[in-house]
């Protein structure tokens, strides 16, 4: 009886310990996305006021390094469901259709990681058109649409 119980509480630490695993990576996540959406509205600044893009290279190159780590941060128990949706603390609106689909969103994020080294390349020489954010921008929300509960 005590080694069911001790095996029981195992289980349960196990549990917790995954669940708290799976907050601290939507927590990245959430901030590593959060990142990118402020740099991609900086960018957006920069370009409509035809300032020079060349101050926002190392942004980019950060949100190319985030992309690049992003499908390390979407293990199974960190997705909807089990984790419930929202966006308070402890909630997630990435989708289990990422589990379901890894290929896809790998193919989504190697697109990402294309759009970001083009944008890179653009504000390297202090050029970054509208059709080129545009672009990047709906290459962005093009795994929103599969991946992310709205």
């Amino acid at each position: 009886m005590r080694g069911w119980m001790m095996a029981a509480g195992a289980v349960a630490v196990l549990g917790m310990a995954g669940a708290a695993v799976a907050q601290d990576v939507v927590a990245d996540r959430r901030a590593g996305l959060r990142g990118m959406g402020q740099t991609m509205e900086a960018v957006a600044a920069t370009v409509q006021s035809r300032g020079d893009t060349r101050a926002l290279v190392p942004r980019i190159e950060a949100m190319s390094a985030f992309v690049q780590t992003l499908p390390n941060l979407v293990p199974t128990a960190s997705l909807t469901p089990p984790q419930p949706q929202g966006t308070q603390p402890g909630q997630t609106r990435a989708l289990a259709a990422i589990d379901a689909d890894r290929a896809g969103f790998q193919t989504r994020t190697d697109a990402m990681l294309t759009a970001l080294a083009s944008l890179k390349t653009a504000a390297e020489a202090g050029s970054i058109s509208p059709d080129l954010l545009r672009s990047t921008g709906g290459t962005c929300g093009a795994c929103h649409q599969q991946f992310r509960a709205r």
